[in-house]
């Protein structure tokens, strides 16, 4: 129900409880087949509320649409479909994964598989998904998706219900990422997420093992043309630190994060 959105200027921040809200596999598909073939096309794979067995939904997902996707994101972090974090446990995400990585192989053409996990971890629950992930040949980790977590928060709508994004997340999940490299030594690459609006958020999370960026919260309060000034402002912090590009900065402050 809504409302279900909430802007937190004072912080820039926002907080979600949307869920998985969308018309459903066979909708998508159809709109997928009619995709832009000159774009990077990815999917949010979920499992539904009230469904009988979450695990199986991610794998049927993946095999009716895949064929008109680049890639695919399992995403087991959102904090707004109840339980769903449950499934990032080591016996239920291998289980979970192989399924989906079964799935991917049918596919006409294979496509890389992501992993979005929590910043609500503890070191024994990122460990073991470290482990998992190596073991089920998955292609990147996303860290982080939305924290439970409201401290420090000064806006009004600080105490509604649902995933906080935006600037108050970044220390929380860089040092998650951190940890995540650390554990995975290189061997699976790292996607940075949680509160990046500038250039040199973006930079730090190279720093401490990401590959690649993704940003959204950022955009509501600095426009689209955000992006454009991160990678100009990318462009300058690695030269001024005599790297000649990303992939030579990635994970070289890994250890001030952990």
């Amino acid at each position: 129900p809504r409302p279900r959105l909430f802007r937190l200027t004072e912080d820039r921040a926002v907080i979600n409880r949307f869920g998985f809200n969308n018309d459903g596999m066979e909708a998508v598909g159809q709109r997928l087949a009619n995709r832009p073939r000159d774009a990077v096309i990815g999917l949010n794979l979920g499992a539904n509320k009230d469904s009988a067995d979450r695990a199986d939904d991610f794998a049927r997902v993946l095999a009716h649409c895949g064929p008109h996707l680049d890639f695919a994101t399992v995403n087991v972090s959102s904090p707004n479909t109840e339980k769903l974090r449950d499934l990032q446990g080591a016996e239920a995400l291998a289980s979970l994964l192989s399924g989906v990585m079964a799935a991917r192989d049918t596919l006409p053409k294979p496509i890389p598989i992501f992993l979005k996990i929590a910043p609500d971890l503890t070191d024994a629950e990122l460990s073991e998904i470290a482990d998992v992930a190596r073991q089920s040949g998955l292609s990147a980790i996303i860290a982080t998706n939305t924290t439970l977590s409201r401290d420090g928060l000064k806006s009004p709508a600080r105490d509604q219900a649902g995933g906080l994004s935006g600037r108050p997340l970044f220390d929380k999940s860089t040092r998650i990422l951190a940890k995540l490299a650390q554990l995975t030594n290189g061997d699976i690459p790292l996607i940075g997420v949680g509160g990046i609006g500038s250039a040199e958020d973006a930079y730090a999370k190279i720093r401490a093992g990401a590959t690649a960026v993704q940003l959204y919260s950022a955009m509501v309060y600095e426009g689209l043309s955000l992006v454009q000034d991160i990678a100009r402002g990318l462009d300058r912090l690695l030269e001024q630190d005599g790297f000649t590009n990303v992939a030579d900065a990635t994970g070289t402050k890994t250890k001030d994060w952990l």
